[in-house]
């Protein structure tokens, strides 16, 4: 009996751990002229419960500054299309890099930069 409960537990542990939504991460870069610069985001939730997290960081000789991050939940009924901008006001000239974070089965995020 104690052997059974061991091993119910097991597998309890397993299919939680199984089930378990992981995040997909995306990248990419951008070379700004110099001036105002806005982060766009579009992303489908799938109605899978989570957050996505979007991070711009500036590329410079000694590494990567984080300029901004911010998040918006998802999975809640009516609201599973998130899409917006960001401004990160008035930047140098330069190379900016964003990484894009949410649950597995989302759709997207696509991030794009602009002015």
């Amino acid at each position: 009996m104690k052997k059974m409960k061991v091993v119910l537990l097991v597998f309890v542990m397993l299919f939680v751990c199984a089930s378990t939504a992981f995040a997909d991460q995306q990248t990419g870069t951008y070379i700004h002229q110099g001036g105002n610069l806005r982060v766009h985001y579009a992303a489908y939730d799938s109605h899978i419960g989570g957050y996505m997290s979007i991070y711009i960081y500036r590329v410079t000789t000694s590494g990567e500054v984080l300029i901004d991050s911010f998040s918006e939940e998802g999975g809640r009924p009516g609201h599973d299309i998130h899409q917006g901008a960001r401004d990160l006001g008035n930047q140098p000239a330069g190379t900016y890099k964003y990484v894009a974070v949410a649950p597995s089965g989302w759709m997207g995020p696509s991030v794009w930069f602009g002015s």
